[in-house]
């Protein structure tokens, strides 16, 4: 048996470095984290003999066998090898899984399948800040154009593109994964829906440009913020309302102290009818004698008018 299996093995390998040159390779990606399945397209192998290899450059080490000695698959806790087709599963991707996998199914005629698998982290999300305005606005509550500039993490095959609508109008690159990406826009006054997207084979993230929330002008410059403005302006006609309302009142309350001032400042005066003489007697006779005095306040003089 063991002769057998020895046999079968030195087979799978003299095929497997003749079978290099013209076989089809295909082309598989998959991302960090989740779980892929190489399909073989294949039925009813249950009763062959399975080998999948496995190496960065050529599949050259063994990872999982099928029928070879033992009727049990041989694989570790990442990988499923399915006996009725020959697929192999890999679960909990990382970059470490990339490079060539390559099938070999012993029957009367021998089987090969090659797969390149390349795995890519998730393309994180891109961000909009804005930049240096472009040239003087028309109007102090609304932008002729702004600059913006979109940026985004970079990675293994990251593109960075700005769309006007459906039309992709610029994209930028790098293989350099250690620099992060940027990618400048002018932005015009109109109607137009901006996005920028970030990308890479298995991902993509977007944001949408929002002319208030991005079109912001600088620190330095005198041109308020349209958000300001939809706050204030609602405000001005209560303000002037809550100043007309303080005024009337002051004005009411001045009024009041002005003629008060006046009333306690007049004179008043008192007719002064010419007195007859009377005898003490006809003033002690006088039952009844009306007698009206009239103070004035402080220093004044008093008058009286006496009428018998």
């Amino acid at each position: 048996m063991l002769a057998i299996d020895l046999i079968q093995l030195c087979i799978c390998f003299i095929l497997g470095v003749l079978g290099d040159v013209g076989t089809e390779i295909k082309t598989v990606r998959g991302i960090e984290g989740q779980t892929i399945t190489l399909n073989t397209g294949l039925t009813g192998l249950q009763n062959d003999s399975i080998y999948w290899t496995y190496g960065p450059v050529r599949a050259q080490t063994r990872i999982a066998t099928l029928n070879v000695g033992r009727n049990i698959p041989e694989y570790n806790e990442r990988l499923n090898l399915d006996a009725q087709s020959g697929s192999l599963t890999i679960r909990s991707l990382t970059t470490s899984d990339n490079g060539i996998y390559e099938l070999t199914v012993l029957r009367e005629q021998v089987l090969k399948q090659t797969f390149k698998l390349t795995i890519y982290a998730p393309v994180s999300a891109p961000y909009i800040r804005p930049q240096t305005q472009s040239r003087s606005l028309a109007s102090p509550l609304k932008q002729e154009s702004c600059s913006v500039v979109c940026t985004v993490k970079n990675g293994r095959d990251v593109t960075l593109s700005w769309y006007r609508g459906e039309e992709r109008i610029n994209q930028t690159i790098n293989p350099d994964t250690n620099k992060t990406l940027f990618l400048p826009l002018e932005v015009n006054e109109g109607n137009d829906i901006y996005s920028c997207v970030a990308n890479n084979p298995v991902s993509d993230q977007t944001i949408k440009l929002s002319i208030e929330e991005h079109c912001q002008p600088d620190s330095g410059s005198t041109v308020p913020h349209t958000n300001t403005y939809k706050y204030i302006l609602p405000g001005v006609p209560i303000a002037a309302a809550f100043m007309t309302v303080i005024g009337l009142l002051v004005w009411i309350y001045w009024k009041k102290r002005k003629l008060k001032h006046q009333e306690s400042t007049s004179v008043i005066y008192a007719d002064v009818q010419p007195a007859q003489k009377m005898s003490t007697s006809q003033l002690r006779g006088n039952d009844q004698v009306d007698c009206s005095v009239h103070s004035v306040q402080d220093d004044r003089t008093i008058y009286s008018d006496l009428h018998v």
